[in-house]
């Protein structure tokens, strides 16, 4: 594993779970005096099912505290992040526009397994505070029944969740 001297301080990561669902994250982590470690994260988040479709974009900032002092560390932190998505969704048989934002606040815990050449593997896990909004422009009765339901479901408990597993590059 990676020695304290010469310690790799910049990662980037592909997260591997979201790959699986159609949304695609990159994570950068710079890691300062081997302890403290920031956080960016883009995302991108695709889905089509029948004649419904999502796209979804967003951005996490971070911090984590790694308690060994290296790359090849436990951590904890905490991530902040917002997402806004648009749709087309049907509600009594008519097509109309839809609109979900996100934030989230999430402390997690996590690991990162850093190899001297360069590869690493990180897992981090968060449960936290999401606020969720959806809305549309459609004067639709019908639409703006169902975003209604919608927004009161997304609220009905304020939890954000927050994964990582991926496999990346320390330099």
């Amino acid at each position: 594993m990676a020695e304290a001297s010469g310690e790799k301080v910049h990662s980037i990561n592909p997260d591997l779970f979201g790959l699986a669902n159609g949304s695609y994250r990159l994570n950068y982590v710079y890691l300062m005096d081997g302890t403290h470690g920031f956080l960016i994260e883009p995302s991108l988040y695709m889905n089509s099912s029948g004649s419904e479709e999502y796209t979804s974009y967003g951005a996490t900032v971070g911090y984590r505290w790694h308690w060994d002092g290296a790359q090849d560390s436990g951590f904890l932190g905490v991530n902040i992040g917002y997402a806004s998505g648009t749709g087309i969704s049907t509600q009594g048989g008519e097509d109309f526009d839809l609109t979900v934002t996100q934030f989230s606040m999430v402390p997690k815990i996590g690991w990162r397994w850093a190899w001297d050449f360069g590869l690493n593997i990180t897992f981090r896990f968060g449960i936290g505070y999401g606020d969720y909004g959806a809305s549309t422009e459609s004067d639709d009765p019908l639409a703006q029944e169902g975003v209604e339901a919608l927004d009161s479901l997304l609220n009905l408990l304020p939890v954000a969740l927050d994964g990582e597993l991926s496999l990346g590059w320390n330099f």
